[in-house]
């Protein structure tokens, strides 16, 4: 792939939310600024402005390079973007990529940019169609690199930011990169309104009754699975589908997966079972014992227990390191919906668990009625 300087810049500014500890908010009028100084403008103090040079130099692999440019000598954001240009036109062969921590700690994966192409022309297959893309994943992550800044280059369409997408009637064919997550906060915000776009979810699989109320709502949801060490794996084109493997991808007998191109294997995180030569279910997760504060929490007691509780349909418990600490969240989905469900349900979770075996968050799917 050919490197852009808007899509260096949107990587750099994605970047400087992490160094502030800021979650990406989609606005995409800081990205079409000019003459941009990190402190000035941006407002960042000297240490997150180091920690911004960090995750960049890692990012890019920059001082693996012959001859590196010193990002810290300027404070402007346009001379990063030009020193980074520069240095991606001889030095292009690889990016570093830091995991969530879901598969057990927090870790940097190398990947080959030759290797992040193939997924890249997979995934212009499949969205070819797209006009533009509307990103609500930051563009330093593997889903975001690939969704928003590769495929973005390979059709040759712009990136279009929530702030500036028109919701009632979008224009085009908008593809909406997103996670479970923030789909249930799309549904729940548009509750009567049919949105005519394309969508891809990863990071966790899509609940079903959150896939089918995203469909029944007229979008055409592809969900992925991957990880950041493989990048993707599998995808599923609707509701109750079992996942296909992309082309180049293929399934073992010992729950792995094997590159047909390279005979590398990687263990998977999820049980899966085989539903074809190609195709296959995700089970549940693996990492069922989890050390938190000290302590071994069972998740499969931590859900069981949860299960219990009145109203609640569904349940899934994900984990990821905060700070270098392991916590765990939950996702729920419930039979009837109302703040006050909400409230009894989390009241009832962190009255009855111990401090170790509660959920760091609790967040409410879009639910049936």
């Amino acid at each position: 792939m050919k490197w852009r300087r808007q899509d260096i810049k949107r990587v750099t500014i994605d970047f400087s939310l992490k160094a502030r500890e800021m979650p990406f908010h989609g606005d995409g009028s800081f990205y079409e600024m000019q003459d941009v100084d990190w402190k000035d403008d941006v407002g960042l103090d000297s240490m997150e402005l180091m920690l911004l040079a960090a995750h960049v130099n890692s990012f890019f692999a920059i001082f693996e390079s012959a001859n590196p440019p010193y990002l810290l000598s300027s404070t402007k954001v346009e001379v990063w973007i030009d020193f980074i240009f520069d240095l991606k036109l001889t030095a292009n062969a690889y990016l570093d990529f830091n995991s969530s921590g879901t598969s057990g700690e927090t870790k940097v994966t190398r990947h080959m940019v030759s290797y992040l192409e193939r997924e890249i022309d997979f995934l212009a297959s499949i969205f070819k169609s797209c006009t533009y893309i509307v990103p609500y994943v930051p563009s330093y992550t593997i889903y975001g690199f690939l969704l928003t800044v590769g495929l973005s280059e390979k059709l040759s369409i712009p990136v279009l930011y929530p702030s500036k997408m028109f919701w009632k009637n979008p224009s085009g064919q908008p593809l909406i990169v997103a996670t479970p997550f923030h789909w249930q906060l799309l549904l729940s915000s548009l509750p009567h309104q049919a949105i005519n776009c394309m969508g891809v979810s990863a990071a966790a699989p899509l609940y079903e009754v959150l896939y089918k109320l995203l469909e029944k709502n007229g979008l055409k949801i592809t969900d992925l699975y991957g990880s950041t060490e493989t990048a993707g794996i599998g995808y599923r084109l609707g509701s109750g589908q079992s996942f296909k493997l992309f082309p180049y991808w293929g399934l073992t007998d010992n729950g792995q997966v094997r590159d047909q191109q390279t005979n590398s294997t990687y263990l998977l995180m999820d049980h899966v079972q085989k539903t074809g030569d190609n195709s296959f279910v995700l089970l549940g997760r693996k990492d069922k014992q989890i050390n938190i504060a000290g302590k071994l929490v069972d998740l499969d007691e931590v859900n069981n227990f949860i299960m219990t509780i009145p109203n609640v349909k569904e349940c899934r418990l994900s984990t990821k390191f905060v700070d270098g600490n392991q916590v765990f969240q939950a996702e729920l989905v419930l039979s009837d919906d109302s703040e006050r469900q909400r409230s009894l349900i989390t009241s009832r979770i962190r009255d009855f668990l111990p401090p170790h075996k509660k959920p760091a968050n609790i967040y409410f799917t879009c639910l049936l009625n």
